[in-house]
């Protein structure tokens, strides 16, 4: 579903990227873990089609991903940290301005039947968003990405300032997206989430990939002594 190969960013004389490669298949999640600088968001802003690569290449599904960015835009979600929805729509007025915006078909049926499925209940979809918390939020992000029938879904730290019971909500989520076959790439610092939910977690340092565990079945401590050692080597 998304094929990244060699690609590569620099910014003056700064090597963001360095000949990333990776895959990601339908249904499956791959976390990119990393620092601050280590050159995530660089990496998230190739594939949305927002920051061209000095060379290398990201498809998703067949299509260039900088060059075809409009085509792909259309079979992508991209959920940042912060959810920018509308405080003063309701959930379902949300949904549909989102639908004509991308020009989605929907009804009032599938909207409430996607956001039952990420777990927003019938009695909060006529409410506000500027209520919601940011968990609630992302939920409606993640229904409508249903609804769009998305291919990938891209998130920037989903689980930032979630308490316990709601990143539970989260990964609950996330596993019901990847039955219906959506790629899912998160970027996250979070290294319990990579662990529960990840097919593919991926470490990254000074722009590079310096290991990519395919299915791990690390432990937590071991997989936080997986990542501590990529910046001590």
């Amino acid at each position: 579903m998304l094929e990244v190969s060699n690609l590569n960013k620099f910014f003056d004389h700064n090597h963001a990227v360095k000949d990333l490669s990776f895959s990601l298949d339908a249904g499956e999640v791959l976390c990119l873990l990393g620092a601050n600088g280590a050159g995530k968001t660089t990496t998230v802003n190739m594939l949305l089609g927002f920051t061209e690569p000095d060379s290398g290449l990201a498809t998703l599904d067949g299509l260039d991903m900088h060059r075809q960015s409009e085509q792909c835009r259309r079979q992508m979600m991209y959920i940042p940290e912060n959810v920018q929805l509308y405080p003063a729509f309701t959930a379902l007025e949300n949904m549909t301005y989102l639908a004509e915006l991308a020009k989605v078909d929907v009804t009032a049926e599938s909207m409430a039947a996607a956001l039952e499925r990420t777990g927003v209940e019938s009695v909060h979809h006529a409410k506000k968003l500027g209520s919601f918390s940011k968990g609630m939020r992302q939920k409606v992000a993640i229904a409508f990405a249903l609804l769009k029938h998305a291919k990938l879904v891209v998130m920037d730290e989903p689980t930032s300032g979630l308490d316990p019971v709601a990143t539970r909500e989260f990964i609950d989520v996330i596993n019901t997206i990847k039955e219906r076959g959506t790629a899912v790439l998160i970027v996250t610092h979070d290294l319990f989430c990579a662990r529960e939910l990840a097919d593919h977690i991926g470490i990254m340092s000074q722009g590079q990939l310096k290991q990519l565990l395919h299915k791990p079945t690390l432990s937590l401590a071991e997989l936080n002594d997986q990542y501590f050692r990529q910046f001590a080597a």
